[in-house]
């Protein structure tokens, strides 16, 4: 619209030129320049051409210029593209991002959003964005524990979202255990653990030993709970359990939970030789076999093997050991922190 009106300006200007010099002096010229000749025409002619010689040059200088702005255009909407796209991607809690910038202001702002997560309050509903809308859409959908479709974000099973909707969908019900245990690389560590506590609680002693690289101590004191149970009960026998807690990295205390699950169910017999056998190769496994000897009431051998460690050992067993001495009878448990 602009050049359009330039252009009738111009050519306005070119004429008024024209007639004001052919009204000053009608005569005609010819002449010679760089070797090429110039026929014999009005002056006022040869007047109005260098004006209308201005006005193209003109023109290829605005459209130079013109061409020069729209390529800076489409690098800031390039870049603007990028950015929704990094903006989405840092929502979504996804952890590789490189996108690359044309322009300056782009670069400075995107290299901070590709090294950072965003986590919107929960009063940003929308921004009038579609690619950034439905992701803040499925944020909300998935806090709310509403059924939420993620696969067109095409998200790593590692990724914030991904666990917590897959949580949620195993808690619903619409994720069976065996089928997350069968395809841990799809739903990650995270739903695995939590499909596993629930897995042991009922499957067989082998179905749930082919996925025993998946135990935490939650998993494990629920499955020792199951031994003798009346309900989803389960047999096992000493050695296959010494096997099983030898290949996973327990700690005193966990031994000790462990004597905790089995107390419920499991004979006193077998749960005392258990630790017993256990003592004998493992330190760590000592103060569960203290806690199972007192909680059994087997106050001599628990106090006979006490009496011989050093001084500083085991302290908190000896003073429940002094004040059984002393006639003060207390829980074990009680001794033990949480």
């Amino acid at each position: 619209m602009q050049l359009k009106r330039y252009t009738i300006a111009s050519f306005i200007f070119i004429f008024l030129v024209g007639i004001a010099t052919y009204s000053i002096d009608n005569s005609t010229i010819s002449f010679d320049l760089l070797g090429i000749h110039f026929p014999n025409l009005p002056i006022a002619f040869w007047v109005a051409v260098p004006v209308a010689l201005m006005y193209f040059v003109s023109i290829l200088h605005m459209a130079f210029h013109a061409l020069l702005g729209s390529l800076k255009l489409r690098k800031l909407d390039r870049d603007n593209e990028k950015m929704v796209d990094a903006v989405r991607d840092a929502l979504l809690g996804v952890k590789e991002r490189n996108y690359t910038y044309k322009t300056e202001a782009y670069k400075l702002l995107g290299k901070v959003i590709d090294n950072s997560a965003i986590l919107p309050y929960d009063t940003l509903s929308d921004i009038g964005n579609e690619k950034i809308d439905e992701v803040l859409d499925a944020l909300r959908n998935v806090k709310e524990k509403k059924k939420v479709d993620l696969k067109k974000f095409h998200l790593a099973a590692s990724t914030s979202l991904s666990i917590e909707n897959n949580l949620n969908r195993f808690e619903r019900g619409e994720l069976k255990a065996d089928e997350v245990l069968s395809r841990a690389d799809t739903y990650g560590d995270i739903v695995c653990m939590k499909a596993y506590e629930s897995y042991v609680q009922s499957a067989s002693v082998g179905s749930v030993l082919k996925y025993k690289q998946l135990f935490n101590i939650n998993s494990l004191c629920a499955f020792v709970e199951r031994i003798n149970s009346s309900t989803n009960g389960i047999e096992i026998g000493n050695d296959e359990l010494v096997n099983l807690f030898k290949s996973l990295k327990l700690t005193s205390r966990d031994y000790i939970d462990l004597s905790m699950a089995m107390a419920k169910n499991m004979i006193p017999e077998q749960r005392m030789r258990l630790f017993e056998n256990l003592s004998e190769t493992n330190d760590d496994a000592m103060e569960g076999y203290f806690y199972t000897l007192y909680d059994l009431q087997m106050i001599d051998t628990a106090n006979e093997i006490l009496n011989n460690t050093s001084k500083d050992d085991y302290l908190i067993f000896k003073a429940y050991r002094d004040l059984k001495r002393a006639n003060k009878h207390y829980d074990i448990a009680l001794f033990i922190k949480k």
